[in-house]
């Protein structure tokens, strides 16, 4: 009996976003009959979406689990653990970096979280998408969120999510050392420190199995254009 090809994605936007982040990779996976699943935190007037693995029984079909920046201390252990195959992007354990650079990271983000429970709320949210996307202007499928007034935004959720980019984390132990691993890293990152990003890379480089592939992309910032996203995951992926 021949099976069915069920190769899965699970999406998990970052801090501060939602699904819609991914709206257009979406598309071109499904168009390639990939069954795709976005993972929702429920910052904005949209609920929060729990997603898991569909059960599938054979080991030749892919499970994907697919980060951006926060995203893996968001999308669930469980979910990570099964992934056959996890893509991160702009991704980082600690985002606080060990190095000495670290008292003018926990300033800014001190200063950030001031402003998650007052008025000023949505200008901070908007700072922080148009300097995720620079040196590029920020896509059109975002300006819709920058229209979202405070009340309607989960206040708490996006509190005690921010908290985690400075908590300290335990030992590392987020895949399974077999799990294939994709990192794409942007050049021109202003949110998140090199530092920190070097330091999760070489977490990952001991910690896998097989020897994680790194992607480095110029003109692009903490946001990258989903149409280079595409291209890059499809060449990866079919060499599985």
């Amino acid at each position: 009996i021949k099976r069915l090809q069920m190769n899965q994605i699970i999406s998990q936007h970052g801090w501060g976003l939602d699904h819609s982040f991914w709206n257009n990779l979406k598309e071109e996976f499904i168009k390639q009959n990939w069954i795709w699943q976005n993972k929702d935190r429920g910052y904005y007037s949209n609920s929060k979406v729990e997603v898991k693995w569909i059960k599938d029984e054979s080991y030749k079909n892919k499970k994907v689990a697919l980060c951006h920046s926060l995203g893996i201390h968001l999308i669930g252990k469980e979910i990570l653990k099964e992934a056959s195959h996890v893509i991160l992007i702009n991704s980082f354990y600690n985002f606080v970096p060990t190095n000495n650079e670290s008292k003018i990271t926990m300033r800014t983000l001190l200063r950030m979280e001031n402003k998650i429970n007052t008025s000023q709320v949505g200008l901070m949210l908007e700072d922080f998408i148009s300097r995720s996307f620079m040196p590029n202007q920020v896509d059109m499928g975002f300006n819709s969120m920058f229209k979202i007034g405070s009340k309607q935004i989960n206040l708490n959720l996006l509190l005690e999510d921010f908290q985690k980019l400075y908590l300290e984390k335990s030992t590392f132990n987020l895949f399974s050392k077999y799990c294939e691993v994709l990192i794409i890293k942007s050049k021109n990152d202003l949110i998140l420190n090199e530092y920190a990003s070097k330091e999760f890379i070489n977490l990952l480089n001991n910690s896998q199995i097989n020897k994680p592939k790194l992607v480095e992309i110029e003109n692009q910032g903490h946001i990258i254009d989903n149409n280079l996203i595409v291209r890059i995951l499809k060449e990866w992926l079919d060499n599985f």
